[in-house]
């Protein structure tokens, strides 16, 4: 998935759960940035691309790192709350119309240290079957993951969705708009919302002949 995508999943499976009533909006915000932290292992290739091709989909898509990297999240969201402080820098028009939460204000009742690092973990580990099941493509192969990576060396793949298919981020971004238009039923549109992707999912993996009902 690309990096909208993964934000996008990690937003709408906060509001389907009732993130933005229960816990605050900061926690819609941790589950859309977490959503994409595993794919810091990309970084290498604005310098080696052997080193990118080694490591994508392998340093950051494995439990260990998603482990300790929600706990730096978790902790440092829970000491300083720096969502709040960077909204106050940001245009946050989008939260504020759906979730009445205007830039800058702390959630009334800030959010334990756990459930911030269970946020960040939980969205962390949803990158995981996204990335598994968008893969390969006309000229390009599989590109699996290693969970267990550095410990085991098993690899994931199951490719339903072609890499540079546009009906996840349609369909995501639809949800959104969606979204600004019902702001009283926000869980049930994000719910609505990824119904409909696990149906498109099942879909295209069909017509591909990767699922056979």
């Amino acid at each position: 998935m690309t990096t909208v995508e993964h934000t996008l999943v990690g937003i709408h499976v906060a509001f389907a759960l009732g993130c933005h009533r229960h816990i605050g909006p900061p926690a819609v915000v941790m589950a859309g940035l977490a959503s994409n932290v595993p794919d810091c292992d990309g970084l290498p290739m604005l310098v080696d691309m052997q080193r990118f091709e080694a490591g994508h989909r392998v340093w950051g898509h494995n439990l260990l790192a998603i482990t300790l990297s929600s706990v730096l999240l978790g902790w440092t969201q829970h000491r300083y709350d720096w969502i709040s402080s960077v909204s106050r820098w940001t245009v946050t028009k989008f939260l504020s119309q759906t979730m009445t939460w205007s830039p800058g204000n702390k959630s009334p009742e800030p959010a334990s240290l756990m459930v911030y690092v269970g946020i960040a973990a939980f969205a962390q580990l949803l990158h995981l079957p996204c990335d598994m099941v968008v893969s390969g493509g006309i000229g390009l192969s599989d590109w699996a993951i290693k969970p267990f990576w550095p410990f085991r060396s098993t690899s994931f793949v199951y490719p339903m969705i072609p890499w540079g298919d546009v009906g996840p981020t349609v369909i995501l971004m639809s949800g959104v708009i969606l979204l600004a238009k019902l702001r009283r039923h926000v869980s049930l549109t994000s719910i609505a919302t990824l119904v409909v992707l696990c149906g498109y999912l099942l879909v295209r993996g069909w017509s591909r002949g990767t699922l056979v009902f």
